[in-house]
């Protein structure tokens, strides 16, 4: 019988395709705030409502058993920056003086953990049984932000010199604050949010990814390669074509691989046998009973067995789900961490 692992040390060998005692059980993208809601209706009591801040969230994955994974996100904004009330309606920045003059004074704080936060995950990191993730966001998702969805992909041919302005900030901004988060908690992996990828791709060539995507990872990728850690990118959609891409300027792994997009990590990993893949469990499934969840944790299993994959929720479980069927997806889901063999 194998040796008992930290959390923290089985997550990263399984990312590196070393020996584990199984496989991490984990819900990678944590839920939605509506899930929980839901949860709390039914009687669930685990909870403290701390605004659903790390505190909930190892709450409930103790509750259900999991592994337990925290993160800390580096957000670049202030209490004056404007958040828009409508998804990917922007933050008006519509040229450079609109950047320069109302939004750019807005942005990129000295962000510092909280004393709490701090004292929580140092606690559980002495114990064993956390896993720390570090989240920045990358150079398709933050231009994004600010500009508005539609503005954005103009912006690579109408705008680039706003673009790489903008690129240019925040990777400055972001080391600062990488280094800082480094220095102050034992972080095990690191993920570079995107969302580059919809149903049918990426949402831009390979000819302006170069252009535009690439320069940022061939830069920030040895700089975060320096702590040890893996780096990752989170992508929704399907991010099949895009993983060569991102390979390229030295991506370790890619997660949630959505299932509805067309995403199969058995391809994948046959495709990509070196490269760490995080979830593709198909959310849509979830409320379909016991032989549902089966079939699909058969489907992959062949990426269990062999290595550097964890399977996780493709997203974030939704609120159709009950706790009593998550319940159930997270026992199943511990029985088939222990199939490595």
């Amino acid at each position: 019988m194998r040796e008992e692992l930290r959390a923290d040390e089985r997550f990263v060998r399984t990312l590196r395709g070393e020996e584990t005692d199984r496989m991490p059980v984990i819900e990678n993208s944590i839920w939605w705030d509506e899930t929980i809601h839901r949860w709390e209706k039914e009687g669930l009591s685990v909870t403290k409502n701390y605004a659903y801040d790390m505190r909930d969230v190892i709450a409930l994955q103790e509750h259900f058993g999991l592994d337990l994974l925290a993160h800390w996100w580096t957000k670049p904004y202030t209490e004056k920056t404007p958040i828009p009330s409508v998804f990917g309606a922007g933050m008006g920045a519509a040229d450079m003086e609109s950047y320069e003059k109302v939004l750019l004074p807005t942005l990129y704080p000295e962000m510092r953990m909280s004393e709490d936060f701090l004292a929580m995950i140092r606690r559980r990191k002495g114990e064993g049984n956390l896993i720390l993730e570090l989240i920045i966001n990358g150079p398709f998702w933050e231009p994004r932000e600010y500009m508005g969805i539609e503005p954005h992909l103009y912006a690579f041919y109408d705008q680039p010199e706003l673009y790489d302005r903008m690129v240019d900030d925040m990777k400055r901004w972001q080391k600062r604050t990488v280094e800082y988060a480094l220095n102050t908690l034992p972080f095990d992996y690191i993920t570079v949010a995107e969302d580059m990828s919809y149903n049918n791709g990426p949402m831009l060539g390979k000819e302006l990814f170069g252009r535009f995507i690439a320069p940022y990872y061939r830069e920030m990728v040895p700089f975060l390669k320096k702590s040890g850690l893996p780096v990752l990118v989170d992508s929704d959609g399907n991010i099949g074509d895009a993983i060569g891409w991102y390979n390229e300027v030295g991506i370790d792994g890619y997660h949630p691989l959505e299932a509805q997009a067309g995403c199969d990590v058995n391809v994948l990993s046959e495709r990509y046998p070196t490269t760490a893949f995080i979830g593709n469990f198909n959310k849509r499934i979830m409320s379909d009973g016991e032989a549902a969840l089966r079939r699909e944790f058969e489907r992959l299993l062949p990426c269990i067995r062999r290595g550097r994959y964890v399977v996780s929720v493709d997203h974030q479980t939704p609120p159709s789900v009950s706790a009593e069927e998550y319940r159930l997806y997270s026992s199943l889901l511990r029985e088939y961490a222990r199939k490595k063999d």
